[in-house]
C-alpha cells in the first residue's frame, strides 16, 4: 500500500473528528513513515508501512532484526530498544505496536506474532532471565497473535504466550500462558479467560504507578555504569524493588568520603572500580619496581575507606577486581612471584579478609564475566564510552545484588520443599522398587542424583530447612530413605513430610504451617511442569523455579539459585534442622498430656535474658530485620544501628533465649525499651520467634518490661503499635494481655505489676 493510500486511510478513520486534528494526525503518520527507513537503517528487514513516531528508537543489531507491515514503534518519553546478539534473531509481526521505554533483546531468538501490542517500558528478553535458573543460556521467546502486553510487564526467556492472551501491568511472564486468558501477577498466572472479540479493560492495559522501592542505593565506579542502575531496577520474580542512581564515574573517593560524612539517604552503595584504580598495581603493570606489600598497603586503606562509607548504610557492595578477557598478563609465568595474575589474587584475597565482619560484602565478579562468555569484555564500548562490560555482566551483577539485598532485609528462603521421583532420584519407587532407582553407581544420570542430594545436604547445614512433598505411598517412599546405600539425605534430615495423593499445593501450605513459617518463606522444586504450575497459581507467594528436563543439569541449577543467600551463618541457623526435629517431639508430648496447663508445666521451660552485646549482636539484628509476625513495629537496623541505639542512655536492649526439656531453640526474643522523660517505660522493640509461641513466652517478655520499669523508677509501661499486614498477631497478644489501648495514638499502656507466667523458670545473666 502506498503512503498516499495510508494516508488516506487514516483520513477516513478519524473522519469524526476536527479537520486541524485530522491534518495533523495525518501529517505526523506520513513523517513517521517517511523517516522510518532511515531511523530503521541498521534493521535487517522492515515492512511496507512501518513508522517510528515521535523520535528514533535504540537499534543494536550483531545478528538479525525484522519487523513486519505497519509496525509502529513510539520513543515519545523514552526510545525503544531492539537488540539481537550474535547470530540472534528478533522478529516482530505484521501490524505490532511497541511503545515508549520497551527493550525487545533477543541472544538467540524472540517472535513476535501479528499485531501484538506493548505498553511502556515492556522488557521481553530470551536471556538474563531472574529465576537463577541458568541465568546465563538463553531460552527462544515466542508470543502469539493479537497479545496484549500492558505497562511495565516483563517476558523473561524461555516464556511462551498463547494467541489472544492479556497480560496485565506489571506482572512477570515466566514459563508458558495458554490462549484467549486474561494474566497477571508476579509471576504471572492465569485470572479468567479473555472473551471472543472483548477489548481489554482500561485498569488492565493502563500504565501502574511505579511501586514504592525497599531499597534505595547509589552505584559508584570509575566507569560508565548507568547500565548497572538500569538493571538493578527491572522487575524480580523473587520479589522486591530496587531504586539504584549510578553516579558520576571517576568521582569515586569524592562519593565514598561523602557517604562517610552522614546518612546520605541511601539504603545501599555498590563500588565497583577497575584495578587501575591502586596506583601501585597500575605501576607494576607497567613494569615499575613495586612489590606486592606496597600494594597491599594500598588495599588495606582502600578497605579502611570503605568501611567508614558503609557505617551510614544497609549494606555496601564491592564486586572483586577482574581483568579484561584478552589480557593473559605474564602468559605461563602469570601465576609466579611477579605475575599480575598472582598479584590480583593477593589483591582479591587481602580486600575480603579486611572487609570480614563488616557491612561491606565482597561479590564475585569473575564469575558474572564467565557467565557472560567471550563478549563480557570489549574494547570499542570501553573507548567510545568508558563501558567495560556487555549487559550481561551488568545483569549478572543485578542479581547478585538484588539477592544479597533480600538477604539482609530478611527475606532469604528457609524452606526447601522437594519431589521424591525424578527430583531426588532417577525413576518412580513405586514402579521400580528402591532397589532399581537411578541414584549412584556407574551411571552419570545417578551420580547427578547423588551430587544434587550431596548439595541439598549442604544447604540443610547452612540452616535451611527441608521438607518432602510426593505423590507415593508413604511406606515405599520411606523404606528408599532408609535401605538404599547411596541415598545422602537421612530421615532425621528432613523436617516434615507429606507422602500422599493429595494435592501438592495444600501439602505444600500444611508443611509451612506446621513449621510455623510463612509461604514467601518457601521454596518449591519438581521435574513435573504440571505440578510446577499447580503450586505457582495456588500459592503464589511460594518460589518455584524452572527445572530442566536434564537430569545432569540439576546441580548447576541449584548452585545458580539465588533465594537462600543471607549476610551471616549463625549458630541457631546451623541448628535449626534439630531445632525441628525436636519441635515434633512437643507436639507428641502435647498430644499425650490432657491439658494445656499440664503441657506447658511438663516442659521445663526456661527463659534466659541478657543484654545487647558483642556474643548476641549478630543473632539479635538478624532476629529484628526477619520477624514479621510478633513484633511491636516491625523495625530494620543493621547491627551498628541497633548497637548505637541500645548503648543511647537510659535505653536498653535484652536478648533472649529459650529452651525446655526437649532441647534449646537459642536466641528467640529481642525486648528494646527506653525510659521517658514523662516516667513511662516505652516498648520500641518486643520481637518474639514464631518457633517459640504459645508456650508463654510471649507473656514473659511482658513481665519483663514491667519488671523494668520498676527497676528504672517508671510509673507505667507504654508499647505503641504500628501496624503492618503481617504482624497482627502483636495486636492480639496486647489486646488479651491487660494493657489498655488508647484507639486515637494506637499506643498500649499497663500501670500495674505484670504477673509472671505460671511454669516459666526466668534467668537474668549478670
Amino acid at each position: 500500500m502506498s503512503l498516499a493510500k495510508r494516508v488516506f486511510e487514516r483520513l477516513k478513520r478519524d473522519s469524526n473528528l476536527p479537520v486541524a486534528m485530522v491534518v495533523k494526525k495525518a501529517l505526523r503518520f506520513g513523517a513517521a513513515t517517511v523517516s522510518a527507513p532511515w531511523f530503521l537503517r541498521e534493521v535487517d528487514a522492515v515492512g511496507a508501512g512501518a513508522r517510528t513516531m515521535y523520535g528514533a528508537p535504540v537499534i543494536d543489531n550483531r545478528g538479525r532484526i525484522e519487523l513486519g507491515d505497519d509496525v509502529q514503534l513510539i520513543s515519545n518519553f523514552a526510545p525503544v530498544r531492539l537488540s539481537a546478539g550474535p547470530g540472534a534473531t528478533l522478529k516482530l509481526g505484521r501490524g505490532c505496536t511497541v511503545n515508549f521505554g520497551t527493550v525487545l533483546s533477543a541472544e538467540h531468538s524472540v517472535q513476535f506474532g501479528d499485531r501484538v501490542s506493548c505498553g511502556p517500558w515492556v522488557q521481553v528478553a530470551d536471556h538474563d532471565e531472574p529465576t537463577d535458573s541458568n541465568p546465563g543460556v538463553p531460552s527462544d521467546v515466542t508470543i502469539g497473535d493479537d497479545v496484549w502486553l500492558a505497562a511495565r510487564v516483563r517476558v523473561l526467556k524461555g516464556s511462551r504466550i498463547g494467541s489472544g492472551t492479556v497480560v496485565t501491568a506489571g506482572s512477570v511472564v515466566q514459563g508458558e500462558l495458554p490462549e484467549n486468558v486474561i494474566a497477571g501477577g508476579i509471576p504471572a498466572r492465569v485470572l479468567r479467560d479473555r472473551r471472543p472479540g472483548e477489548t481489554p479493560p482500561a485498569d488492565i492495559v493502563a500504565e501502574v504507578p511505579a511501586p514504592t522501592p525497599e531499597a534505595v542505593g547509589l552505584v559508584i565506579s570509575d566507569f560508565s555504569a548507568q547500565e548497572l542502575g538500569r538493571m538493578l531496577a527491572r522487575p524480580d520474580v523473587l520479589g522486591g524493588v530496587v531504586q539504584a542512581e549510578a553516579g558520576p564515574w571517576g568521582q569515586v573517593m569524592q562519593q565514598l568520603l561523602h557517604l562517610a560524612d552522614g546518612p546520605s539517604g541511601n539504603d545501599f552503595a555498590v563500588v565497583w572500580t577497575r584495578p587501575d584504580a591502586l596506583t601501585g598495581w597500575t605501576r607494576r603493570l607497567h613494569g615499575e619496581p613495586v612489590t606486592d606489600d606496597e600494594v597491599l598497603a594500598e588495599v588495606d586503606a582502600w578497605a579502611q575507606q570503605l568501611i567508614a562509607a558503609s557505617r551510614h548504610l544497609k549494606a555496601l557492595f564491592v564486586p572483586t577486581w577482574t581483568r579484561t578477557t584478552w589480557d593473559r598478563g605474564l602468559g605461563l609465568i602469570d601465576q609466579r612471584a611477579g605475575g599480575q595474575g598472582r598479584l590480583l589474587a593477593k589483591m582479591n584475597l587481602r580486600l575480603a579478609e579486611r572487609l570480614d565482619g563488616s557491612s561491606v560484602y565482597v561479590l564475585d565478579a569473575q564469575r558474572w564475566i564467565d557467565a557472560a562468555g567471550q563478549h563480557a569484555t570489549r574494547a570499542r564500548p570501553w573507548y567510545l564510552g568508558k563501558i567495560p562490560f556487555s549487559q550481561t555482566v551488568f545483569a549478572e551483577a543485578a542479581l547478585d545484588v538484588r539477592a544479597g539485598l533480600r538477604g539482609i532485609r530478611g527475606q532469604a528462603r528457609k524452606l526447601l520443599v522437594l519431589d521424591l521421583d525424578d527430583t531426588l532420584w532417577g525413576g518412580i519407587v513405586g514402579d521400580l522398587g528402591w532397589q532399581n532407582l537411578a541414584l549412584g553407581g556407574h551411571d552419570a544420570v545417578g551420580e547427578a542424583f547423588v551430587d544434587f542430594q550431596h548439595r541439598i545436604a549442604d544447604l540443610a547445614k547452612r540452616g535451611i530447612a527441608l521438607a518432602i512433598v510426593s505423590k507415593n505411598e508413604e511406606s515405599v517412599a520411606l523404606e528408599a530413605f532408609r535401605s538404599h546405600p547411596e541415598m545422602v539425605l537421612k530421615l532425621e534430615q528432613i523436617s516434615a513430610y507429606r507422602i500422599n495423593w493429595r494435592d501438592k499445593a495444600q501439602n505444600v501450605a500444611e508443611i509451612a504451617k506446621e513449621l510455623n513459617l510463612g509461604l514467601q518463606s518457601v521454596v518449591f522444586i519438581d521435574d513435573n511442569p504440571a505440578e510446577r504450575a499447580r503450586v505457582r497459581e495456588a500459592l503464589p507467594e511460594v518460589y518455584v523455579p524452572e527445572w530442566p528436563e536434564d537430569k545432569t543439569e540439576y546441580v548447576p541449577t541449584f548452585l545458580s539459585l539465588r533465594c537462600f543467600d543471607v549476610p551471616r551463618i549463625s549458630q541457631e541457623d546451623l541448628e535449626r534442622t534439630r531445632m525441628y526435629a525436636e519441635e515434633r517431639q512437643r507436639e507428641t508430648a502435647k498430644a499425650t498430656v490432657g491439658s494445656l496447663d499440664d503441657w506447658l508445666q511438663s516442659l521445663g521451660l526456661v527463659v534466659r535474658v541478657e543484654k545487647l552485646g558483642a556474643s548476641n549482636l549478630v543473632r539479635t539484628t538478624q532476629l529484628l530485620n526477619k520477624t514479621n509476625q510478633l513484633n511491636l513495629r516491625t523495625r530494620r537496623l543493621t547491627e551498628q544501628e541497633l548497637l548505637d541505639w541500645a548503648n543511647t542512655p537510659r535505653h536498653e536492649v535484652w536478648a533472649v533465649s529459650v529452651a525446655d526439656r526437649f532441647g534449646d531453640a537459642g536466641l528467640t526474643g529481642i525486648l528494646g525499651i527506653a525510659a521517658r522523660e514523662d516516667g513511662a517505660l516505652e516498648v520500641f522493640d518486643y520481637v518474639l520467634s514464631c518457633r517459640v509461641m504459645g508456650r508463654r513466652v510471649e507473656e514473659t517478655l511482658l513481665w519483663l518490661a514491667s519488671e523494668r520499669a520498676r527497676a528504672l523508677g517508671c510509673s507505667r509501661v507504654v508499647a505503641p503499635f504500628i501496624a503492618t499486614k503481617k504482624n497482627m498477631p502483636t495486636k492480639s497478644l496486647f489486646d488479651r494481655s491487660g494493657f489498655q489501648l488508647d484507639p486515637a495514638t494506637s499506643t498500649y499502656s499497663h500501670a500495674d505489676a505484670y504477673p509472671q507466667p505460671l511454669g516459666v523458670k526466668v534467668e537474668v545473666a549478670s
